[in-house]
């Protein structure tokens, strides 16, 4: 019955994630490259965040033969993985709420995306070049998952609710993780100037936003052009 809305879901995350490649490489690939070369003149060894998800993982070398498309095509992989995953979570979100993901309030889910996955964690663990220092990676990830799950139930409250205490208690949810704190290095000594950490902290976000932007829209035109009928019989 939800086979059409599947596959409308799943073209418009990979949409997305073929648009998100070449805004990287305009925005954040540049920076990862400058960022390289203090890593390969210090022999550090370090995590960064690069991918479309914003999820802490592994630095990969470019030759590593566990992703052997070179570095472009790897993007493209991971980025098209990415945008068909969180367009099947925002499809499957809807369901379960019982809203609909229209071309007029595509935008909206996609905001609320953004802010689950990408904003709310970059609050308290920002996006990080190779060669800047980093706490463990598992320790990363955990938070970064609590805090994209609390953080998605305070959305829910605040948007979704109408009572004071669920508004109060959205606020709450969003605000524990960082009450809390996320893992931090236990040194900050690093070789990668802290404005070109920064401006990659910035042009992440913006490259993300323009994800979820794309995501939401292309989300409601596609449900809307090819599933919504079976969404209303």
């Amino acid at each position: 019955m939800l086979v059409r809305y599947l596959l409308a879901t799943i073209v418009a995350g990979l949409f997305a994630g073929i648009l998100l490649t070449p805004a990287m490489y305009v925005r954040t690939v540049p920076l990862i490259l400058h960022a390289e070369e203090y890593e390969n003149a210090g022999g550090h060894e370090h995590s960064h965040d690069a991918a479309a998800a914003a999820v802490p993982h592994e630095h990969e070398e470019e030759a590593s033969p566990a992703l052997p498309f070179g570095r472009l095509g790897n993007t493209l992989l991971i980025n098209l993985v990415a945008g068909a995953g969180f367009a099947l979570m925002t499809g499957a979100a809807a369901l379960f709420l019982g809203r609909r993901i229209t071309l007029q309030n595509g935008i909206y889910w996609g905001l609320a995306g953004f802010f689950i996955f990408n904003l709310a964690p970059a609050f308290s663990l920002a996006p990080e070049l190779p060669a800047m220092p980093a706490a463990d990676l598992a320790a990363r990830q955990a938070w970064w998952l609590v805090t994209v799950v609390l953080s998605a139930g305070g959305v829910y409250l605040i948007v979704l609710r109408n009572e004071i205490w669920a508004r109060i208690a959205g606020v709450l949810l969003i605000v524990a993780p960082h009450v809390y704190g996320a893992p931090q290095a236990q040194n900050l000594n690093s070789a990668v100037p802290a404005t070109l950490a920064s401006e990659f902290a910035v042009s992440t976000l913006a490259t993300n936003l323009f994800f979820w932007i794309v995501l939401g829209t292309a989300l409601g035109w596609a449900i809307q052009q090819y599933a919504q009928s079976e969404l209303d019989a």
